[in-house]
């Protein structure tokens, strides 16, 4: 017997023993629905988070502004910006990624062609249907998406055909919201040195025993450990910002090639096979039809006064030396890749 199929039995035997085995099932249970099922656990967390770090800067910093480096307009501008991260955020989670159905299936096989390398004709176990090319079907979601790109735990649900470009928008405000909320925080800092007076201050130069206007630094950090939490909140924001960003021009950049998150995985096995030399492809050879070719003497004889010679095309393998030998068929150019996702077909 296979030594890992022991080690499940013996395991789950130790589990049954320790635990008992109704409790066992319930521990199944419970682990098939936060990690094998669609659950909106990150989903209250992202609100929850959200709604206590605005709460937390409205209450701490609103009472500084406006101040010497921030205008009353930010009164209007912070509650469009809180609306539009709710309202993405909102889109996001409820549109249809592009789920295939029986009555939609025509329509993505006609217009997903198969390049037969990282997609052939395939059918869906659990959907009982033909797979469309750049189709994947999600254990989380139990449905075949349209041009999956992959599962996002944040908006339970997947990125799809449909709903990529709901999914950029909410990561585009993700990011513009939390640099404009790390931006005000640190504006409100640098008022509040003002109102401290801490940009007269003096301190006593340990080097020269001399009294010296402290340094903009010194402030903000005296600033930051008086008044944690705009702090806290600002640096918060910075890094979700940054961070989202990141993710956010590299989902940009697959999407420019026409490339989905999941085909990125299916390129690199490629391309590792085209390293080890063991890819090769199917090229035509156009031959003519000649004596030489027939079985027969009689047709051999016949086909000597037959000057008429007809093409018949062969086939052979040639192996592939560089991955640029590949085409991509789905790639349709930097302006037309990202036509298909913000405007994409509907089926």
């Amino acid at each position: 017997m296979n030594s890992n199929v022991l080690t499940y039995i013996n395991t789950r035997w130790l589990l049954v023993i320790t635990i008992g085995r109704r409790n066992l099932n319930r521990f199944g249970t419970c682990w098939t629905y936060c990690c094998e099922s669609r659950n909106p656990f990150l989903q209250i967390f992202f609100v929850a988070l959200s709604s206590v770090s605005i709460a937390g800067f409205l209450y701490n910093a609103l009472p500084h502004m406006p101040g010497p480096y921030l205008h009353k307009i930010h009164f209007l501008i912070i509650p469009s910006q809180i609306i539009s991260i709710y309202a993405s955020y909102y889109v996001a989670c409820t549109s249809n990624p592009g789920v295939i159905t029986p009555d939609n299936l025509k329509k993505h096989l006609d217009y997903y062609k198969y390049d037969g390398l990282i997609y052939k004709p395939k059918t869906c176990i659990t959907c009982k249907m033909q797979k469309p090319a750049r189709s994947k079907h999600c254990s989380m979601c139990k449905a075949c998406v349209g041009r999956s790109d992959h599962h996002c735990a944040w908006i339970n649900q997947c990125v799809g055909e449909n709903n990529q470009r709901y999914f950029f928008l909410f990561l585009y405000m993700l990011v513009e919201f939390c640099a404009y909320g790390s931006y005000l925080c640190f504006q409100v800092y640098r008022g509040m040195i003002i109102e401290w007076g801490l940009d007269k201050a003096l301190v006593l130069d340990s080097r020269t025993g001399e009294k010296a206007v402290i340094t903009f630094r010194r402030a903000f950090l005296y600033v930051l450990h008086h008044d944690r939490i705009i702090g806290a909140i600002g640096i918060l924001a910075a890094v979700v910002s940054a961070v989202v960003l990141i993710f956010l021009i590299y989902q940009l950049y697959l999407a420019s090639r026409g490339i989905t998150t999941n085909e990125a995985f299916k390129w690199e096995m490629v391309e590792e096979s085209v390293d080890r030399g063991e890819l090769y492809k199917i090229v035509p050879i156009n031959k003519t039809k000649d004596s030489l070719a027939v079985s027969t003497s009689v047709e051999s004889f016949s086909k000597r006064y037959n000057k008429k010679k007809e093409p018949v095309e062969m086939k052979q393998e040639q192996k592939i030396e560089s991955f640029e030998e590949i085409e991509n068929i789905y790639d349709k150019g930097f302006l037309g890749n990202l036509k298909e996702v913000f405007f994409p077909p509907k089926f």
